[in-house]
């Protein structure tokens, strides 16, 4: 192909398929000779489109088309055969690049100083494609993608956007830490913008003892674990330390004057309740019966015509046990995150959740691996039916207790919950 192409004219195509050919073996002699002559010209023609760039003063091209130049050269060594590019080429590139680079350092500069930080961004970071060493080009360019962050940041804090400033100053210091006082600012927005959840002693109206200490544990894991920084809880045991320092008796309904004190003490922005509304368990028991199947076993068999024995698989009846078992879980939980200062409810619901936990295996007295189930007047030899009859042999036996389904559906309670207000948070702290 590469000969036929050549003889064409078509050198680039040549050069391809010869490149190609050596991919497949470099041991492939004509395939070698071919691409040493076809990879030159191909080269060469480059490295004029190179010279004639450089001596129209397009620096900038003449830049890119060595590049070029020079990564075919290596594609083509890749397959080991050699072109030659010659010393002087690299000079003027060396060159050429200089007066480039220089170019845009300054081109750089300008916008910096109109504050078109974007467009000087990109001319420093093309800079440090090319060397990233240049002059002080690496720090300018950070100046020029992280100026309009800081900028964004230090407008968004005077309008007391806090969330957004943030966010503003994460991007500045993910880039460069020590940018300005980025790292203050970002602090100086989680302080001012916190917004501080007292989390009072839930309510028990389920009849089952222990079940409101159950879910505020959870509940208390789950705000401490948001990932919100402006999300600040005091749990309940601190909030009543603090309460009964101050002689404050907490009642269930948290009246307007209460709710402004107690937020006064500990510095809240609002106070969540909760209550399980209902509680239940169902204990199943454990129930059993018998099924028939089949076990495989081999037999001597004469074959009547040619007289020789074989062995045949048989299927003999038996039977194995099938046991069932369950419990399940149902709770329903009210929550309410109150605003201190003005009584308005954030954000409130009532959650229900029910979760099952169930068991069927079987045993066998005899060897699962030769037992098969039953079918109408014999075996089943459904590959599928037997596949679910050995699964359910070696299925696990021992039933989710109440304690373990309830954990985790306060689990879930809790989780639900806190995406609420994480919600909600992020629509009063902007």
């Amino acid at each position: 192909m590469g000969v036929k192409q050549e003889q064409g004219g078509l050198v680039s195509e040549a050069a391809e398929s010869y490149y190609t050919a050596l991919q497949r073996s470099r041991t492939n002699v004509d395939a070698q000779i071919g691409m040493k002559r076809t990879g030159q010209l191909v080269l060469n023609n480059m490295l004029n489109d190179f010279a004639k760039q450089r001596n129209f003063g397009e620096y900038k091209s003449a830049v890119y088309a060595f590049h070029q130049a020079r990564n075919y050269r290596d594609r083509i060594q890749s397959v080991g055969v050699s072109l030659l590019l010659a010393d002087f080429y690299e000079k003027d590139y060396q060159e050429s690049k200089s007066i480039y680079l220089k170019n845009l350092y300054d081109e750089g500069n300008k916008l910096l100083e109109e504050k078109k930080f974007a467009e000087a961004e990109k001319r420093f970071s093309e800079i440090k494609q090319l060397d990233p060493g240049y002059k002080d080009a690496g720090d300018l360019g950070d100046i020029a993608y992280l100026e309009p962050l800081y900028q964004q940041g230090k407008s968004a804090m005077v309008l007391e956007h806090f969330r957004e400033a943030y966010e503003q100053f994460e991007m500045v210091i993910a880039r460069k830490s020590t940018y300005k006082d980025a790292l203050a600012l970002r602090k100086e927005c989680i302080e001012k913008g916190r917004f501080t959840i007292a989390l009072v002693d839930f309510k028990n109206a389920s009849g089952t003892p222990g079940m409101e200490a159950k879910i505020a544990a959870y509940t208390l894991d789950a705000l401490t674990s948001s990932k919100d920084p402006f999300i600040n809880v005091v749990d309940r045991e601190n909030l009543q330390n603090i309460i009964n320092e101050q002689h404050l008796q907490m009642t269930g309904i948290i009246d307007e004057n209460t709710a402004v004190a107690v937020g006064e003490l500990v510095g809240a922005n609002a106070i969540l309740t909760g209550t399980v509304l209902s509680y239940s368990e169902k204990k199943g028991t454990l129930r059993s019966k018998q099924r028939q199947g089949y076990t495989t076993y081999q037999e001597r068999v004469l074959n009547r015509t040619d007289g020789k024995y074989y062995m045949q698989t048989m299927y003999r009846p038996c039977n194995y046990t099938e046991y069932y078992n369950s419990n399940s879980c149902v709770v329903a939980f009210q929550y309410k995150l109150t605003n201190i200062k003005t009584g308005e409810i954030i954000v409130t619901e009532i959650i229900e959740k029910t979760l099952n936990d169930e068991v069927i295996y079987g045993r066998f007295d005899g060897d699962v691996n030769t037992l098969w189930p039953a079918g109408q007047g014999g075996p089943n030899l459904n590959q599928n039916d037997r596949r679910a009859l050995q699964s359910m042999m070696s299925a696990r036996q021992d039933v989710k207790s109440s304690g373990e389904l309830s954990n985790t559906l306060f689990n879930q309670i809790s989780a639900q919950m806190t995406g609420a207000i994480d919600k909600a948070i992020k629509e009063i702290v902007k």
